[in-house]
């Protein structure tokens, strides 16, 4: 069973939350886990803060994840970032991200980005390897209806990096 709920008030604030219960096949019991998000976003910046608290695992405790993201609009471009965490009670991991999107860059915009990532989540205890993936892409509009955005990427691994390419179509009606 889950629920969820979120408000967007006038100010520019809004807040959810959410709550999920049920038979975990892994633990033998019920499993739950809850959330909420806070947000403020004004004409050129936003900020948000996330929590959640989550017993589904294979462990005993529940892990916390806390999670802060940010924007911030300058004349040429957009900048965003953002920092989580999570703690299973005997492990402290970390993850961040950034991104610059340009939105005139000729009939369409350029997007930029860097995180970790490990292959699931992306956080990492201070112990591990932290490995990145980076990615850059161009958006432009083909018609009224239709947005085609190539893109790569380049991954790291312990071994080989990863190299890949996308190709995304967007249709509007």
């Amino acid at each position: 069973v889950t629920a969820a709920l979120g408000y967007a008030f006038d100010s520019g604030f809004s807040l959810a939350g959410g709550v999920t219960s049920g038979q975990s096949e892994i633990l033998g019991d019920n499993a739950d886990a809850f959330g909420v998000n806070a947000a403020y976003s004004a004409d050129s910046y936003g900020v948000a803060l996330a929590y959640v608290s989550d017993d589904m695992g294979s462990g005993t405790d529940s892990t916390t994840y806390w999670g802060a993201q940010g924007y911030y609009t300058f004349d040429l471009a957009s900048l965003s970032v953002g920092f989580e965490t999570s703690d299973d009670g005997s492990t402290e991991k970390s993850g961040y991200f950034f991104g610059l999107s340009f939105p005139e860059v000729g009939p369409g915009s350029v997007n930029v980005a860097a995180a970790t990532y490990n292959g699931t989540d992306g956080l990492f205890a201070d112990s591990e390897t932290e490995y990145l993936t980076y990615e850059a892409s161009y958006s432009y509009p083909v018609n009224d209806g239709m947005t085609i955005t190539p893109g790569v990427f380049i991954q790291e691994t312990s071994g080989d990096d990863l190299t890949g390419i996308a190709v995304k179509t967007s249709f509007s009606f």
